[in-house]
């Protein structure tokens, strides 16, 4: 464990020690710079100086409202090193949610990156009495104040006066206030301390192996636990680099540039990355398509082998050794050509992506975790790998199973509570210390966890079956067609889905061209359009119990979004909110009984 009381007492600790070297890294003008531990720690301590005069004070909030870059951690380490709690927002974050969080974390002050979120803030701050300053990241000012009341000056100007040291700390001290978005109702702040963070930062290590010579690349919003704990903290706390990407548009130009060791991303990027090489592939040449098939079927045989950490026998050695060369060289050299690990978190991968890359010898990894846990719990280890599981509990947690076969989970990383909520903390949190994670798992002899489903979102048919809409989603989202699907059925005779098709995908299966250049709107109710949905689900149901099978569905013609509150920032279904926004559809599904 580490000896730092707090996190940017890690920082200044690494910073003694790597003073020069490069800590964060980001493109200006189409080159990358790189800023030094002895630049952001002079950075931080300038802007905590500047924090200082405007009046916060050790446990004030401070929100940041901005993309991964630099300055986000110049002003999380400046407020964290000065006692102030750290509230982070998604850029992609609706106003009544921003409003929210502030009002409801009572931050005094918060830091913002870019003119169009300046002016969310002006929008609403009437009716946030307690915020006082915003702290413009960049040097852009509003044209208009807010408020006469509301303090608005540039990070530039606020950090032009000097420096100031770390204030005294302690690892029970909170670093952070972190909302979690949720499935169904208003999102809440679980509140994790100094220690809860450095001790899930310190397994990490120990179970990954990090050190000072690895680098990420960063993308995935830092506002999310996942990217903040393992893609921040812990590569800091390892001495290691962080490069931001351009974009989503320019990741895969990013990771060729940067060659990083480790990347952090979530299932649907490597979906994205799935389907473009078997789109790929398609329009090669038979003789190609033939050998890619005998390289992914070698690739299979062989990773069983890598997943116990056995060797791989000689005859299938060689065989791998060519086709490493002919076929998966260039599958892993998307990646770059320094990758230790590719970590999968956020949401379960399907199992036949983990396969494919697997097969090509990626360094795929699946783990798991939640924010209240600050936030990973378990993950799958090179040469200690269970396919179907997210691996083994990480040095000093514990997990076992409830009666009712959900996950429970103890150890120094877990949250001291939800923010101003008693009632829902003793809900999630027992009087032995054990962390109830809403999740269905099973718990093999070696100790893989697998995730089977969220507790609260089974659904129970009315003839008294319990079905897992994740898993049926999860079969759905493998067809082609589909873009997104929602399960409905609680409470009703049968299954029924809402399906949101790929509208390039079902114009590929067409045959009319006049047909494929029809709107969404028209498409989803032309009887060509269901037959090809009608009769993926006939497929599918086949190998499915007649409880499960979906006996109904509707085409959505539009996609569910953040912005309408249909999923959350990482992409989870907010079940109880598109049945709302589609209640004609759900209840035509069950019209006549």
């Amino acid at each position: 464990m580490t000896s730092a009381p707090s996190i940017a007492h890690a920082f200044e600790q690494n910073t003694a020690k790597y003073t020069r070297r490069v800590f964060l890294k980001e493109k200006r003008n189409g080159a990358w710079a790189g800023l030094s531990w002895s630049d952001v720690a002079a950075a931080s301590r300038r802007l905590r100086a500047g924090m200082l005069k405007i009046g916060l004070t050790p446990g004030d909030r401070l929100a940041i409202l901005s993309e991964n870059c630099p300055q986000w951690v110049i002003t999380d380490l400046a407020a964290l090193g000065m006692g102030g709690i750290v509230v982070p927002l998604y850029p992609t974050s609706s106003a009544d949610e921003i409003e929210h969080v502030l009002g409801d974390s009572g931050a005094r002050a918060i830091a913002v990156n870019g003119a169009d979120k300046l002016r969310k803030i002006e929008a609403m701050a009437a009716r946030l009495p307690q915020l006082e300053s915003i702290i413009a990241m960049r040097t852009e000012l509003p044209s208009a104040g807010p408020a006469e009341r509301l303090r608005v000056v540039t990070m530039e100007t606020l950090a032009d006066g000097g420096e100031a040291p770390l204030g005294e700390a302690s690892p029970s001290d909170v670093a952070t206030i972190i909302y979690t978005s949720g499935t169904t109702g208003e999102s809440k702040g679980v509140v994790l301390t100094h220690g809860n963070i450095l001790a899930n930062c310190e397994a990490s290590l120990t179970a990954l192996d990090l050190g000072d010579r690895d680098e990420v690349l960063s993308f995935l919003p830092v506002a999310h636990s996942f990217e903040r704990t393992a893609g921040y903290y812990t590569v800091m706390t390892a001495g290691g680099t962080i490069s931001y990407a351009e974009g989503l548009g320019q990741i895969a130009q990013n990771l060729v540039e940067i060659n990083p060791t480790v990347v952090l991303t979530v299932p649907r990027l490597l979906e994205v990355i799935h389907g473009r090489i078997l789109r790929t592939l398609e329009k090669s040449s038979p003789l190609r398509r033939r050998l890619f098939e005998l390289a992914l079927a070698a690739g299979k045989r062989a990773a069983p082998y890598r997943f116990e950490g056995r060797p791989v026998p000689p005859h299938l050695a060689a065989a791998m050794a060519l086709f490493r060369k002919v076929v998966f060289g260039r599958i892993r050299g998307l990646f770059g050509h320094r990758l230790r690990y590719l970590i999968s978190g956020g949401a379960p991968l399907p199992r036949e992506i983990f396969e494919f890359f697997a097969a090509a010898e990626v360094p795929i990894v699946e783990g798991y975790g939640l924010t209240e846990a600050a936030p990973v719990v378990a993950v799958n280890l090179t040469g200690r790998t269970r396919p179907g599981t997210v691996g083994r509990p990480l040095q000093g947690i514990e997990a076992r199973l409830a009666s009712d076969g959900e996950l429970l989970v103890r150890g120094p990383n877990v949250m001291r509570g939800y923010y101003r909520l008693e009632g829902d903390t003793r809900a999630a949190i027992d009087r032995d210390g054990w962390l109830h994670t809403g999740d269905i798992a099973a718990i093999d002899a070696q100790g893989f966890i697998a995730i089977r489903d969220r507790k609260k979102e089974i659904i129970v048919l009315s003839g008294g079956k319990n079905v897992s809409p994740a898993a049926l989603e999860n079969k759905l989202g493998r067809i082609a067609l589909i873009a997104q699907a929602c399960v409905v059925g609680d409470r009703r005779k049968h299954v029924g889905a809402l399906l949101v098709p790929d509208f390039e995908k079902v114009g590929e299966a067409l045959k009319d061209d006049q047909l494929r250049e029809r709107p969404p709107q028209e498409l989803v109710e032309h009887p060509k359009v269901k037959a090809l949905f009608q009769k993926e689900l006939r497929d599918l149901n086949r190998n499915l119990a007649d409880y499960e099978a979906i006996s109904a569905f509707r085409l959505i013609p539009a996609p569910f979004t953040q912005d309408a509150g249909e999923v959350t920032p990482t992409l989870k279904l907010r079940r109880k909110v598109i049945m709302e926004h589609y209640r004609r559809e759900v209840e035509s599904m069950y019209e006549g009984g």
